[in-house]
C-alpha cells in the first residue's frame, strides 16, 4: 500500500455554529465546497489538505465514517481492498473511491483515491 498524502482530518462538533465561528473568525480558515452528505458540516482548505467538521452527536455502531478520523490518499484503492481482504482486516466499503478501517486502538482511518480536483 502506498500512501501519497494526508487528505483530510474530520472532527465532530456538538455546536456547528460555534465551531465555524472559531475556525473561520479566529483561525481565519476559508470554507471550501462540501457535497450534501445527509448531515450538517463544513469543510475548510488548509494547504493541499482539508479539515472537515461533522455535526453529529453520537457515533454509529461499528466503523463510523461520520466520526473523528483522518484520510490518507492511496495509489490504488483496489490494491488496498485486496490487501485488507488477504489480511482478514474488517473494513467499511460503499463501493466508491474511499473505504474505512480501524487501527489497532479503534481509531477510524479513511483510505481514498485522489479526488482529481
Amino acid at each position: 500500500m502506498r500512501i501519497h498524502t494526508l487528505q483530510h482530518v474530520s472532527i465532530r462538533s456538538g455546536d456547528l455554529a460555534r465551531a465555524r465561528d472559531f475556525y473561520e473568525r479566529l483561525l481565519g480558515l476559508r470554507e471550501v465546497p462540501r457535497p450534501n452528505l445527509g448531515f450538517p458540516g463544513a469543510w475548510y482548505g488548509i494547504g493541499t489538505s482539508q479539515l472537515h467538521l461533522i455535526a453529529r452527536e453520537k457515533l454509529l455502531a461499528g466503523i463510523d465514517p461520520t466520526g473523528p478520523h483522518f484520510a490518507l490518499e492511496v495509489e490504488s484503492l483496489e490494491t488496498v481492498r485486496q490487501e485488507l481482504k488477504a489480511g482478514g482486516i474488517p473494513y467499511l466499503d460503499f463501493g466508491g473511491s474511499q473505504l474505512w478501517v480501524r487501527d489497532p486502538d479503534g481509531n477510524v482511518v479513511e483510505l481514498c483515491e485522489p479526488s482529481g480536483a
